[in-house]
């Protein structure tokens, strides 16, 4: 029973932040590319970086309203997340006295507890993986991957953009407001394939960590209602400090 709970744990943090929503995956024909906009929206400077995410607040009444896989990923209450460019994120926790460990490597998902391990292949299916964009920060490579952008309108020099996903059939999307001096997403909606809003993330505390390079350091998650759900601290940041191939090797 405990391996069971820990399995469902782990699975849980594949989605955090992500969109609970899977269908079959459509194959891509070619590798897409970025219009002129995009690409002075977007940063580059990263290439990698790693953190603590640290749970500050939750009010678990309102974070079911998100749903309750959603939910169950706060159970975490620290969680240690590197990324390297592109597409490279490892995620590691600790549940009940076991390590979790997660990789994201492209599209495979590596995940590792105690007497099981499994990979398993999440093309097409961007909900399921981690990233940049779960850090707010607006970056090519899972555009280039998962998400096709669509300039939907401009509001006090913020850019709106929706994202579509690539290579899936899955009609879920996420709106974002992008800050074209940081790069920086500062909201972000999910809406699932019925056009109903399911949570909305903001992203604040945002600090300069290199020359050009900005971060934000609180992620707060409300649900359709408008309600605060949880919050989350950034720490222990460090960028481009060149991670070792190893730590996003799939096992």
């Amino acid at each position: 029973m405990k391996q069971q709970t820990i399995l469902a744990a782990a699975l849980a943090i594949g989605m955090l932040w992500g969109m609970p929503f899977v269908t079959t995956p459509v194959r891509a024909e070619e590798t897409p590319k970025l219009d002129t906009v995009t690409k002075k929206l977007v940063t580059e400077k990263i290439k990698d970086m790693s953190a603590t995410l640290r749970v500050t607040e939750t009010d678990w009444r309102e974070l079911e309203k998100c749903g309750s896989d959603f939910k169950r990923t706060y159970y975490f209450k620290r969680m240690n997340v590197a990324y390297r460019y592109p597409n490279q994120t490892r995620m590691e926790t600790k549940a009940l006295g076991a390590t979790l460990l997660i990789i994201f490597n492209g599209d495979t998902r590596f995940y590792k507890i105690p007497l099981k391990t499994e990979t398993s292949s999440v093309a097409g299916q961007p909900g399921q993986k981690q990233g940049l964009l779960q850090f707010g920060i607006y970056a090519p490579d899972y555009l280039i991957l998962d998400y096709e952008p669509h300039f939907v309108r401009t509001e006090k020099n913020i850019q709106v953009i929706r994202l579509t996903q690539r290579r899936s059939n899955n009609k879920s999307f996420e709106l974002l407001w992008v800050n074209p001096k940081t790069h920086l997403i500062e909201r972000r909606q999910s809406w699932n394939g019925d056009n109903e809003l399911t949570m909305e993330l903001r992203y604040k505390d945002v600090k300069e960590v290199r020359p050009g390079i900005f971060v934000p350091h609180r992620i707060e998650i409300y649900n359709p209602q408008g309600k605060l759900g949880a919050a989350q601290a950034v720490e222990n940041l460090t960028v481009n400090t060149g991670l070792a191939d190893a730590l996003f090797a799939i096992q």
